[in-house]
Formats: C-alpha cells, structure tokens, sequence
C-alpha cells in the first residue's frame, strides 16, 4: 500500500510539473488560430470575393466598380477590420504575427478607399496608388502566413491546409 502511495505521489507531481511547463505561445498560438481567426475566415472571404467579382467584370464600368465599393465592399471591409482588431492575444510572439496582419488588412481598406477617391477624381495616380496599396498588403498577408507557419512549427502545433 505504501509503494502505491508514493507512486501516485510521483504521480502527481508529474502532471503538475508538466502542466507547469505548458507552453503558454503554443496555447496562444491554438486560441489565435481556432478562436480569433478561423471565425473571420468567412467574413473576410465574403468581402473579398465581392471585390473580385466586381474587379473582374469586364462589364461592370466605373460607375458600377464605384457605388460597389462605396455601398457595399468599403463598409464590410471596415468592419472586418475592426474585428481583426479586436482579437487578443497573450502573448508577444503571437501578438507580432497578428500586428502583420492587422496591417495588411488596413492597407488594403485603404487602397479600396482611394479606389473610391481615384474614381471619383478619375485620377490615373489614384489609381496607380490603390493598386500598389493592395500588392503591399497582399505581400504582407503573405508574410504573415509564413510567419504564422513558422511560429507553429516552432511550437509544434499542427495546421490544417483546408
């Protein structure tokens, strides 16, 4: 009975030694992924698909791409926005990545914003300027999903590719 109880005893102060030594980015990092970003996924995919489609529309003319973004895209990127900014982190490896992307999302909520401004003027430099304002948060999207891959590797947590 002794031995039983020393045994349990070790035990014990295993779980709590390993529960002590959880990796506080690796359960950031989890929260991150399956709380703060997979529930804008759907937002950010529905907006973004509206830009495209109004982008790529041989049809659609100044006019249209205009009250487009204006009306509809403009107002639901903001608010994509704002929630991108509301997601907390705990820690700052897992705030440094979110930083990237919060970036990159409001630089292209600006390259749409002066898409507007560009139309509106019907002002070629506008335009040329929108246009380099979405490659830079295109690029930035991209690093950030390297840094994020980069970060889960490094703390072993595992990311579907859906």
């Amino acid at each position: 009975m002794k031995k039983l109880s020393v045994f349990m005893l070790v035990l014990c102060c295993f779980s709590i030694l390993a529960a002590c030594s959880t990796d506080p980015v690796k359960k950031d990092l989890i929260t991150y992924i399956n709380d703060g970003m997979l529930p804008l996924a759907q937002d950010e995919t529905a907006v973004t698909d509206k830009y495209e489609a109004v982008t790529k529309d041989d049809n659609a003319d100044d006019l249209t791409l205009y009250n487009t973004l204006n009306d509809e895209i403009i107002p639901e990127y903001s608010k994509f926005v704002d929630k991108v900014e509301a997601v907390k982190t705990e820690t700052p490896e897992v705030r440094a990545v979110h930083e990237i992307y919060i970036k990159a999302v409001n630089i292209q909520n600006e390259a749409m914003i002066t898409m507007v401004d560009a139309l509106d003027k019907q002002d070629l430099n506008l335009v040329n300027e929108s246009n380099a304002k979405l490659s830079e948060g295109r690029k930035l999207i991209r690093d950030f999903q390297e840094q994020l891959n980069t970060l889960a590797k490094k703390h072993d947590v595992e990311m579907n590719k859906n």
